[in-house]
């Protein structure tokens, strides 16, 4: 269940892609439908930071914890869950080929509304995303988006695993609802911006320190998923 809930959850939260100078995005993740007992499990923190072409995401849950560091080269995820630290470094090149497949996906197709809500003190236009899944099946995403904030799609290869595809949406999405069936629980995902700073970060900031942390390659992690999936 937990790795249900973690996989929902962080198929929007890494749709934030940006790309700006000293921009700081604090968000909130919830996961509705899940059975009582792990509602609370359902809800998480994120915050993302920019500089350029670096960049750090931080998420928090009573799962545990981990942070993303990259800086188009090379990416670092560190993770910590009942006091067992973890983590794994990858190349944008590893990164890009595992993600070969994605590049023929069909562009979704975007369909802007009228309706406007202020979020995180900028107004932001609804639009909604169709895509198509390897099933041949429509999927559906509201979205509520920002022309106010630099975004690009370009950062989107070297995420460390899957992410919606926002296809030429004409902003920063700031806020995602998605509704999602997973091992046959029908649930809605939620990612809802909170907080935008551009205070100027530090560079220290994008340092990743794995002091304490047993690493892997992305090979070696690539195969613990694969015998995970019985593949």
């Amino acid at each position: 269940m937990k790795k249900l809930i973690t996989s929902a959850a962080f198929v929007l939260a890494t749709s934030f892609a940006f790309a700006q100078d000293d921009l700081t995005i604090k968000m909130a993740i919830k996961v509705d439908g899940l059975p009582p007992e792990y509602a609370a499990m359902g809800e998480s923190e994120m915050v993302m930071y920019s500089k350029g072409d670096k960049t750090k995401e931080e998420t928090t849950s009573m799962m545990g914890s981990s942070t993303t560091y990259s800086d188009g080269k090379k990416t670092t995820v560190l993770a910590e869950q009942m006091g067992e630290k973890t983590g794994w470094t990858a190349t944008s090149e590893e990164l890009e080929a595992a993600n070969a497949k994605d590049k023929n996906a069909e562009k979704p197709k975007i369909e802007y509304l009228t309706d406007k809500k202020t979020i995180a003190g900028y107004e932001c236009t609804k639009a909604i995303i169709t895509t198509v899944g390897k099933d041949k099946k429509e999927q559906k995403t509201t979205v509520w988006f920002t022309e106010k904030l630099k975004y690009t799609t370009s950062k989107t290869k070297n995420r460390r695993g899957p992410s919606m595809n926002f296809g030429d949406l004409k902003g920063k999405p700031l806020e995602i609802e998605m509704a999602m069936n997973q091992q046959g629980i029908d649930m809605k995902v939620f990612v809802t911006t909170t907080e935008v700073s551009t205070t100027k970060l530090d560079d220290a900031i994008f340092k990743a320190d794995v002091t304490g942390y047993k690493m892997s390659t992305y090979k070696e992690i690539q195969e613990k998923m694969k015998a995970a999936e019985g593949k």
